[in-house]
């Protein structure tokens, strides 16, 4: 395997070139959800995990409002804690066992991520509003303490409404503040909204930029249950901080190639390039990175033609997407460059002499891609975070 490895590093030098971003390519489009609307990249992302779902006759409704119990489900998918034990429920007089949210609602209020009201209900079918998803965001970490005083300073010094906003909320929604964790929807930069009712675009927004600092910090109840997934592989060096992994431009991941020929007289700039994973990417801490038969997207970046008498053919490649076994597709910028040596002196002096230098790559051929870009990776359900 070494031996193999090392002539695969001799077949192909890798250089670096830009690469395209992209969202999912299988994302689910809806009706009413133009692809310039300031949540769309949210909107797709969690709809892609199955957080958020739209409607049957194929909108989003991203202005329509969210119950309580709706809200209670989204935060619990979006932690994939949906099939947790609920290990003591908690009682509410409006939440029966036989509700189809029955144990989102359990399990949300297990994570300490939503609370019942004093009166002993839930409130199942009210309405969110913007100071309660704050809360709940916020409850979803561990963050350090802050005084009234100082959340009242930071909040005054952001909204022009920070007088509205309620006495339960205020230190929330400081911290919410000093972590850049309130969605300011287009028009309303200069107000919180504490009181109004969050729209579906705006849940989208709060619970990814949620997620963005739970994985780092997430509170001590979700820290318990979530963990990183395991599994054997090829070993690539990773920058860990808490449940996130970045793996940086320049490091070198080998792929294997699907198309069925590639070389340098007949594949042309533009032509797509077919790739998968042989192995899975793993931490040498034997965390799951990337998985094994991931596809990847790209194309022919450059192609040159070996010249008579000069050693000099070129295919160059570049990918640009990755589809995850989470069924996310996202951006994954590397490059790989073809410069083929035959084996044989006799055979690469004829090369030289005669043919020029020519490359072929075929199906089932290792090529080592080197990122151009780094990847980030949640380590607990392998989204790749862009």
């Amino acid at each position: 395997m070494k031996r193999f490895f090392t002539k695969a590093l001799m077949l192909f030098a890798l250089v670096s070139i830009g690469c395209m971003s992209a969202l999912s390519a299988s994302a689910k489009e809806y009706s009413d959800l133009p692809k310039d609307h300031w949540a769309y990249k949210q909107i797709q992302i969690l709809t892609n995990f199955n957080v958020v779902v739209g409607y049957p006759d194929g909108s989003y409704r991203p202005d329509a409002n969210v119950t309580r119990a709706e809200f209670a489900t989204m935060v619990v998918k979006a932690f994939n804690q949906q099939n947790a034990e609920i290990k003591q429920a908690a009682k509410f007089s409006d939440v029966k066992e036989k509700d189809w949210f029955y144990g989102m609602v359990q399990r949300a209020v297990m994570f300490d991520l939503l609370k019942g009201n004093p009166n002993g209900t839930f409130d199942p079918y009210g309405t969110v509003s913007r100071g309660h998803v704050i809360s709940t965001v916020v409850n979803a970490l561990t963050t350090e303490t802050i005084s009234n005083a100082k959340a009242v300073e930071i909040l005054e010094n952001s909204y022009s409404d920070y007088q509205e906003i309620p006495d339960w909320l205020i230190i929330a929604a400081g911290k919410a503040e000093i972590l850049g964790m309130v969605v300011k929807a287009p028009g309303e930069e200069s107000v919180i909204n504490a009181n109004r009712p969050a729209t579906r675009a705006e849940l989208a927004a709060f619970l990814c930029k949620m997620l963005e600092q739970a994985k780092l910090n997430p509170n001590a109840k979700l820290r318990e249950a979530m963990s990183p997934r395991t599994a054997d592989g090829i070993v690539v060096n990773a920058d860990l901080e808490g449940y996130v992994a970045t793996i940086p431009a320049g490091t070198v991941i080998p792929v294997m190639v699907l198309n069925k020929s590639i070389t340098c007289k007949k594949s042309k700039v533009g032509d797509e390039f077919l790739s998968k994973l042989p192995k899975n990417i793993i931490t040498k801490e034997r965390y799951l990175l990337l998985v094994e038969n991931d596809p990847l997207n790209g194309k022919i970046a450059g192609v040159k033609v070996g010249r008579l008498f000069i050693r000099n053919g070129e295919v160059n490649m570049e990918t640009y997407t990755i589809t995850t076994d989470k069924n996310q597709t996202a951006a994954f910028c590397g490059t790989a460059v073809g410069d083929y040596r035959p084996e044989g002196f006799w055979k690469t002096l004829y090369l030289k002499l005669f043919k020029g230098h020519k490359i072929q790559i075929k199906q089932g051929d290792i090529l080592n891609l080197k990122l151009t870009k780094p990847v980030r990776i949640d380590l607990t359900n392998g989204m790749i975070l862009e």
